[in-house]
């Protein structure tokens, strides 16, 4: 079996985010050899805290990840270019669909789609999205994006969405554009495998991740396994001898569940851009 693509997110969440920095780690990435830069997506974060976790208690940026992806498009060369995820349903799925689209046609092709439908009441309540409906019209915003990748007029008469016959451009240079869908419930991953072209989980616990990729494969999913990964929560291991040996040992797990990508996370941590350069070079190092 063929050792898992191997990808770093970009610093486009936290106090390091900005572009110098997304300019430094995906040009390191792409002289490194490593497979891949990844960008996540929070539309906004609550400073109250609502029906569901802790607030966020400062401001704390987090840029769009496409026009981020886009930065890094244009400072590297080889690099796959994946969203990790966008939350779809927060923009129409015209627009976002030629947003991607642009994404691929300006990366020459480079780009990996992850989506994911949103789980925060905060986030649903300002792009004006009910939370009730969000698994039908979220499987229909799919339908609608592929749609309008593909060749030719676009049109479409659904529950949630209407179009009337129309040229929506351009299309991506990659046919057919690769799309996981990210979910982390049984019913959620079931989903997944059967309306997406790859699954991508979150790694926060190796038994969930092994039980998460059960589900996937049982429920009929044959694509691609993106596992994300964060390595470092603050837990007084961050020397980089010992971080070798997790990063060492994460990577092992996931090749022994069959993962396809792995994208290492470095935001939540308190690691230095220095650091994480280090950690990139260790990354593709690895056998």
């Amino acid at each position: 079996m063929a050792a898992p693509r191997r990808g770093i997110g970009l610093p486009t969440f936290g106090p390091l985010a900005g572009p110098e920095s997304v300019s430094l780690i995906s040009r390191t990435a792409d002289e490194l050899g490593l497979d891949g830069v990844s960008a996540t997506d929070r539309l906004l974060l609550p400073a109250d805290p609502g029906p569901v976790g802790k607030p966020c208690q400062l401001p704390m940026p987090v840029w769009d990840p496409i026009e981020m992806l886009t930065w890094a498009a244009a400072q590297t060369t080889r690099v796959q270019l994946a969203t990790t995820v966008v939350h779809s349903l927060f923009q129409p799925p015209v627009a976002l669909a030629r947003r991607l689209a642009t994404l691929d046609r300006l990366s020459g092709g480079r780009l990996l789609v992850g989506v994911g439908q949103g789980w925060t009441p905060h986030e649903h309540e300002a792009a004006g999205v009910a939370m009730s409906s969000r698994v039908s019209q979220f499987a229909e915003h799919l339908e609608l994006m592929r749609k309008c990748w593909r060749p030719g007029p676009v049109a479409h008469a659904g529950s949630f969405y209407d179009l009337r016959s129309s040229w929506v451009e351009p299309k991506p240079i990659q046919d057919p554009l690769p799309v996981f869908v990210a979910a982390v419930t049984p019913d959620g991953i079931a989903r997944a495998a059967a309306v997406a072209d790859g699954f991508m989980f979150p790694v926060t616990c190796w038994d969930a991740a092994s039980e998460a990729v059960r589900t996937y494969r049982e429920a009929g999913g044959r694509g691609p396994i993106a596992l994300r990964l964060n390595p470092i929560r603050d837990r007084g291991d961050r020397a980089l001898e010992r971080f070798a040996e997790t990063l060492s040992a994460d990577f092992s797990r996931a090749m022994a569940l069959g993962a396809d990508d792995v994208h290492w996370e470095f935001n939540q941590s308190s690691m230095t851009l220095a650091d994480q350069c280090k950690a990139m070079a260790l990354i593709a190092d690895m056998a």
